[in-house]
């Protein structure tokens, strides 16, 4: 399954002055705009590789880059369009290497039945609960009134519950390192839910076993979630570019020098993961199909 990703390499290398930070926009629009602010890259050698794992997936997006120190230092590419495969994505905006797709299988709800292949799908994806739609009113009593004073102002988005199953004992592992570290999380649905690209903070996470024999792998997964905006910081990394799969990959420094790659191979990931045949490719952008 494709990583839901745009990557993007970005180079001033070309242009006059030297630039040593870049603004990154996204458009989900046109190539015009409207544009949303992604986050600024601090650039080696006037050189970035940005992740844009916050993409939706199923529709055409434009980027648009401005560099600083200096004036009119903009780059444009786009249209670039994710492949909509059909899984729930579940990610960690600022931990995208623990992000997972949930998938569905012909049990249904009874995906521990043996309707579903053994051991795939892996992670299988439950559905919603009832939503609730929080007011924001307070009523206040007034003396010789029969009815309350009100303040009211507008009604809060959606909160609930959603629901998954793991399937083996590896995919137990992964749902700890996507919930531990206790921050908002995004959710990606096919078209067919209704649902667009969501923020969510989980609440308490509840893990059942699904058999009374307890040495089997197989658990259901239930947690409230409330609505909430995305969160700002820096990432940690992509599944291919983090420094923990550096190790696993290359687990001496002889053994990352010995794969004869630049750092700017290592930032973008294709030390770990080999150079990349879903259409970006390499360079402005990416030379693929999706390619300036």
């Amino acid at each position: 399954m494709t990583d839901p990703y745009v990557v993007l390499t970005v180079t001033w290398t070309g242009t006059a002055g030297t630039q040593t930070t870049g603004d990154i926009y996204r458009s989900a629009v046109s190539a015009s705009g409207p544009w949303t602010f992604l986050q600024t890259v601090p650039l080696l050698g006037q050189r970035a590789v940005f992740y844009d794992t916050g993409a939706p997936i199923g529709t055409p997006v434009w980027y648009r880059a401005i560099g600083h120190p200096g004036t009119g230092q903009e780059l444009f590419a786009g249209p670039a369009q994710l492949p909509q495969e059909g899984s729930v994505w579940v990610k960690d905006p600022l931990r995208p290497w623990v992000d997972r797709a949930f998938d569905f299988c012909s049990g249904g709800i009874e995906g521990h039945s043996d309707a579903c292949s053994t051991p795939n799908p892996e992670r299988v994806w439950v559905g919603f609960g009832d939503r609730d739609r929080d007011e924001d009113a307070g009523l206040f009593p007034l003396t010789g009134s029969e009815t309350p004073a009100v303040v009211w102002s507008r009604r809060k988005s959606h909160g609930g519950t959603i629901s998954f199953m793991t399937r083996t004992l590896d995919a137990k592992d992964e749902v700890y390192d996507l919930f531990t570290a206790g921050g908002p999380l995004m959710l990606q649905l096919p078209p067919s839910y209704g649902q667009p690209d969501v923020y969510i903070l989980p609440g308490r996470l509840r893990e059942s076993y699904l058999y009374a024999d307890q040495r089997r792998p197989h658990r259901m997964w239930t947690v409230p979630y409330t609505v909430v905006d995305a969160p700002v910081g820096p990432k940690q990394g992509s599944v291919c570019a983090n420094w923990c799969a550096v190790q696993e990959v290359f687990p001496t420094f002889a053994d990352l020098a010995a794969a004869a790659g630049t750092y700017q191979d290592l930032a973008a990931g294709t030390l770990v993961c080999g150079t990349s045949t879903d259409g970006y490719g390499d360079g402005l952008y990416g030379d693929g199909i999706y390619g300036g």
